[in-house]
C-alpha cells in the first residue's frame, strides 16, 4: 500500500481532511457552526481542486461536504438537547442513502469518487476495467453499499443511545461511534480496493 493508491489518497483528502477541520476546531473549543462551516470548505476545496486540476467531479468530497452542511443547517434549528444529538444521524443517514442509491448506476459513488482521486493515467485505466470487465465495477457497488449500509446502521445505533445516556456522555460517544465506523470502513477499503485493483490488473 503506497501513497499513490487512489484509496489512500481518497481517504487522506476526501474524508480525513474534513473530519479533521471539523473536530480539531471543535477540541480547541470552537462552536459547532463554525467547526461545520470549516469542515465543509475542507471538501468544497477539495471539489475545486479536483476540477479545476483534472476536469472532472469528485463525488465523494460532495458527498462529505453535504453532510457537514446538513449538520450546520441543523446546528441552526432551534431544539432541546435530545434533538442536536440526533442531528448527527440525519447527517450519516444522508450519506447512506445517496451511497446506496449510487449502487443501482452505472457509477457507485466510491468508484466515482476512487476515479476523482486518481491520476490521468490511472483514471484511463479505472474506465478500462469498468467497460471491460463487468466483475470491477460490481466491486466497487459492493464497497458502495457496505459503506451505505455501515452508515446506516451507524444513524440508527445512536437513536436509541441518545435517548437512554446522559448528553455529556453521549456528546463524547458520538463522536468516537461515527470515527469508529469510518476507520473500520477505511481500512477495509483500501485493502479490498487494493485486492480487487491487482487482480483484474493481472488478469485483463
Amino acid at each position: 500500500m503506497t501513497a499513490k493508491n487512489p484509496m489512500v489518497s481518497l481517504l487522506l483528502w476526501d474524508v480525513a481532511l474534513p473530519l479533521a477541520a471539523y473536530y480539531g476546531l471543535r477540541l480547541t473549543g470552537q462552536s459547532e457552526q463554525v467547526s461545520l462551516l470549516a469542515g465543509a470548505g475542507a471538501a468544497a476545496a477539495r471539489i475545486t481542486w479536483v476540477a479545476v486540476r483534472d476536469r472532472s467531479f469528485d463525488g465523494f468530497a460532495a458527498l462529505l461536504a453535504g453532510v457537514l452542511g446538513v449538520g450546520l443547517v441543523l446546528s441552526l434549528v432551534t431544539g432541546d438537547t435530545k434533538f442536536l444529538l440526533l442531528k448527527e444521524s440525519f447527517a450519516t443517514a444522508t450519506a447512506a442513502i445517496v451511497l446506496l442509491l449510487s449502487c443501482f448506476s452505472r457509477t457507485p459513488m466510491v468508484l466515482v469518487a476512487v476515479r476523482a482521486g486518481s491520476s490521468a493515467a490511472k483514471r484511463a485505466e479505472i474506465d478500462r476495467l469498468g467497460d471491460e470487465v463487468p466483475a470491477f465495477r460490481r466491486a466497487f457497488t459492493r464497497m458502495s453499499a457496505m459503506w451505505g449500509a455501515a452508515l446506516l446502521l451507524e444513524a440508527a445505533v445512536r437513536v436509541p443511545l441518545v435517548y437512554t445516556l446522559p448528553a455529556d456522555v453521549m456528546n463524547g460517544l458520538s463522536v468516537i461511534l461515527l470515527l469508529a465506523v469510518i476507520g473500520g470502513l477505511s481500512l477495509w477499503s483500501v485493502r479490498y480496493a487494493e485486492k480487487i485493483q491487482k487482480k483484474h490488473t493481472a488478469t485483463v
